[in-house]
């Protein structure tokens, strides 16, 4: 595997692929997924078995994170809450699941925090045991907490759920 040509396949085009981008100040929350389009997804399923790309896909994602706190630091700007996310649960990319990168810049980040560490439930979900087990797999899984929000939309009828991965040392 060429890994420069593969992730060029991936980061192509995404909105990521200038992380300055991020930091240039918005006033709500930003996700962006690894994948966007299902074009990409198919050039990554003919480099890597379905089984491995999940793991493949938080491993980018994890570095893109730390990119981007990096790059916060070195530009002496704050960001307040940032995450791993996951909102995509059904078969549409098979058993893979596909990370976004989370930013929320403001200083109401820590209301959305507390809220949603409130609002878990006793036993952990289906999609929350997914998204464990691809960091357990990557060994990534002490490093964060797993938050989940959970609710029905009418206007789309149907069940919005969103697994947070936040980094522990950036609380």
């Amino acid at each position: 595997m060429n890994l420069l040509k593969t992730y060029k396949k991936i980061m192509g085009e995404e909105s990521y692929a200038d992380l300055g981008e991020l930091l240039r100040g918005f006033d709500s929350f930003e996700e962006f997924p690894i994948i966007s389009r299902d074009s990409r997804m198919k050039k990554l399923k003919k480099t890597l078995k379905e089984e491995n790309i999940s793991d493949f896909l938080l491993g980018f994602a994890f570095f893109l994170l730390n990119t981007l706190h990096a790059l916060a630091r070195n530009n002496q700007k704050k960001v307040e809450l940032t995450a791993i996310t996951f909102t995509q649960f059904d078969d549409r990319h098979g058993s893979i699941l596909v990370p976004k990168i989370f930013v929320y810049p403001s200083e109401a980040s820590d209301i959305l925090r507390q809220r949603l560490i409130g609002s878990q439930p006793k036993e952990d979900s289906n999609e929350m045991n997914r998204v464990k087990k691809i960091f357990t797999s990557c060994g990534l899984v002490e490093g964060f907490i797993f938050l989940e929000s959970r609710f029905f939309d009418k206007a789309c009828n149907e069940e919005l759920i969103r697994v947070y991965a936040i980094p522990r040392h950036r609380q």
